[in-house]
């Protein structure tokens, strides 16, 4: 078995339920989902400004079907919902996921306030997504993030882990 996490990383200063699974290292709050699906990506190419985008996922399915439950399996809309209704307006979503030390699906997007960065964009092995995934170490730098949070796999080798991880942080 391999590593298999997606997180919704932000240095905002916002109070989480503590319901939500969530870890605050450093500055930046990583927020771990259970994605057993394509996170969808793709379509956010086609809009500048996240509020756009929000606005034509809810216009897909309403937001209101999606409450986080930490039990149950995440899709996109679980992640958006959660952007929205915190106002999280910069942040980086990713997802790795292999198999034996192989990459299967890697996934990333980074937005600064309120902006798609769309050269950050990586969603499958199209021509496009490939080149910006050659974007991403400096993405992360441009957002502060100079350390490897996958490399933390204590806490983020799959969804499960960071649930007893927080289940346990959460006892003390």
């Amino acid at each position: 078995m391999g590593q298999d996490i997606t997180c919704l990383i932000t240095k905002e200063n916002i109070e989480l339920d503590k319901n939500i699974i969530h870890f605050r290292i450093k500055e930046f709050i990583f927020i771990p989902f259970n994605i057993s699906c394509d996170l969808e990506l793709e379509e956010a190419k086609a809009f500048d400004l996240l509020s756009d985008y929000i606005q034509h996922l809810e216009s897909q399915d309403s937001f209101d079907h999606y409450s986080y439950n930490r039990d149950n399996d995440h899709c996109n809309l679980d992640i958006f919902k959660i952007i929205r209704d915190y106002q999280i307006k910069s942040f980086i979503i990713e997802h790795s996921y292999d198999w034996a030390d192989l990459p299967v699906e890697y996934y990333f997007m980074q937005v600064l306030d309120g902006r798609i960065i769309k050269n950050s964009l990586v969603f499958d092995e199209s021509d496009l997504s490939k080149s910006n995934r050659a974007n991403v170490e400096e993405a992360k730098k441009n957002f502060g993030l100079y350390f490897n949070w996958l490399n933390m796999t204590d806490l983020f080798y799959s969804y499960y882990f960071a649930d007893r991880a927080y289940t346990l942080q959460q006892a003390k």
